[in-house]
């Protein structure tokens, strides 16, 4: 049955779930996913995550993801999951707090930065035995092709940096920087301010791990970096990196810019 409000049609359990909650649907991020923000007085918030199926490369890893994160970092509980014909749902509790990039003042941003820092070095550090998921980078450049030739990749959707170029210009870079050398951790995958709850000035957990598993190092990196740098300003990413624990002239520069510009094909 679909829902008022819904725009997909649910399974008629998770229907029973979803009664007697308010619904609103989240449009903060980047995810092709749609996200409903569910409320009711008498009951904590939760969050549903709809996902159409498609044949991208990150589809179907959170509830993974999830399920093998759970003791090891903090990021939402599953209530429910499951698939239909043309669809993947997943109910998840609320993660306590407000998204990373709504501060107020100079001070805010960097005790702001320093959480971002310390939750990124907190995914990193993790063991990467057993871990369900993982992300290989010749596996994102043939996928970033084949949605290239597919006719799927709109320049006026670029970052300004390179709105100049065509996508074929721009997956030349993709090729010409490809990097030598991977450093695979555990990654989140989408390591981006919106994704980053913070609650009393203190790291509360993470949230859309669709994307997340093993895979290089600077590819979250190369994410939070353009993310602070959208949200505040450039001159922030430095000090970022050096409360990670990397000094600015260890920086390489060519990897995030490699990842950057990858991600201009690949949807999420």
């Amino acid at each position: 049955m679909k829902i008022q409000s819904l725009e997909t049609e649910v399974p008629k359990d998770l229907e029973k779930q979803l009664k007697g909650y308010d619904l609103q649907k989240v449009n903060i991020g980047w995810s092709s996913s749609e996200i409903y923000k569910l409320s009711d007085d008498k009951k904590p918030n939760l969050f549903l995550k709809i996902n159409n199926f498609s044949n991208d490369l990150f589809f179907n890893h959170e509830y993974e993801m999830l399920k093998w994160l759970k003791d090891k970092i903090s990021v939402p509980d599953i209530i429910y999951q499951s698939k239909n014909v043309n669809s993947e749902f997943l109910l998840l509790t609320e993660i306590p707090g407000n998204v990373s990039y709504k501060v107020y003042s100079k001070s805010d941003i960097e005790t702001n930065l320093k959480i971002l820092a310390k939750g990124l070095q907190s995914f990193h550090s993790l063991p990467i035995e057993g871990c369900p998921n993982s992300v290989n980078t010749d596996e994102m450049i043939q996928h970033a092709e084949q949605r290239l030739e597919q006719g799927l990749i709109n320049s006026k959707n670029f970052d300004v940096r390179w709105k100049h170029k065509t996508p074929y210009e721009l997956f030349d870079d993709v090729k010409r920087l490809e990097p030598k050398r991977i450093d695979i951790v555990v990654t989140h995958g989408d390591y981006c301010l919106p994704n980053v709850i913070i609650d009393n000035a203190e790291l509360s957990g993470f949230v859309d791990l669709g994307s997340a598993g093993l895979n290089d190092r600077y590819y979250d990196l190369a994410a939070v970096s353009w993310s602070i740098s959208y949200n505040f300003g450039v001159k922030w990413v430095p000090f970022f990196f050096e409360n990670y624990g990397i000094n600015n002239h260890e920086i390489d520069t060519e990897k995030i810019l490699f990842y950057q510009i990858l991600n201009e094909f690949i949807e999420f």
